[in-house]
């Protein structure tokens, strides 16, 4: 249950001689399955009532071929905004001069009538004026729960913005150890060459020495060639 006070602009169809526009104030008491109103107009200033059923605005939802759940949300932002919502027209007058009336339209290109209450003509404002006063003593508690949502959103924004950071230094960290890790990976590559060229000079130096060897095996194995000397005669 949810109730609201507001002051709606009553529309004139015709120009109006007063300079004081006319004004219906609103109290509205939204139920489980319906809403009940308090209308005070300024133009004759009397007191009205009247209640809407929810099943009354899915069968206008359904005539308007429109969803219930959007259209229900239109008809309550339209009649618990102050000054009226734009595009929507409030009036109130006499239904074939006999039974007080209620009714809103939206205005957008042409004319449609979303609903009308008809209403009963009461004494006393006082169920009005009592919710204007409770609305004014919640004033308070709006702002502390305005206050307590700004410091929510201070805490998220530090709380992302810890998480960010965090984020950035474990980035910067790996990437360090990938380059230790990378340098390290370089060094040990390194080693390992030189190790490999170290073990293969010993297995090029023997062969050398064997080919040598063989060398001079195969000459001391050669025949011996005549040598030619000449002699002198006398």
């Amino acid at each position: 249950m949810s109730a609201f006070v507001v002051k709606l602009l009553q529309r004139t169809l015709s120009p109006s001689q007063k300079d004081v526009k006319p004004f219906i104030y609103v109290r509205s008491n939204w139920m489980d399955d319906e809403v009940e109103f308090d209308f005070l107009s300024t133009s004759d200033n009397q007191n009205y009532r009247g209640s809407l059923k929810y099943e009354e605005l899915r069968n206008a939802a359904s005539d308007l071929d429109q969803a219930y759940n959007d259209f229900f949300a239109e008809c309550k932002k339209a009649m618990t905004t102050h000054m009226g919502l734009q595009g929507f027209d409030y009036d109130l007058s006499l239904e074939n001069g006999e039974q007080q009336v209620f009714k809103m339209y939206k205005c957008e290109g042409y004319e449609t009538l979303y609903f009308e209450i008809p209403l009963r003509k009461i004494s006393s404002c006082y169920q009005l004026l009592d919710a204007a006063i409770e609305a004014g003593l919640q004033k308070p508690q709006a702002v502390s729960a305005l206050e307590s949502d700004v410091q929510k959103t201070a805490s998220l924004a530090e709380y992302e913005k810890y998480v960010k950071d965090s984020k950035l230094k474990e980035e910067l960290l790996l990437q360090k150890f990938l380059l230790l890790i990378n340098s390290k990976k370089a060094y040990i590559r390194d080693l390992e060459s030189q190790l490999e060229e170290r073990s293969k000079k010993p297995s090029k130096e023997r062969m050398s020495q064997r080919i040598s060897s063989e060398d001079e095996d195969e000459a001391y194995g050669a025949a011996t060639q005549a040598m030619n000397i000449d002699i002198d005669s006398d």
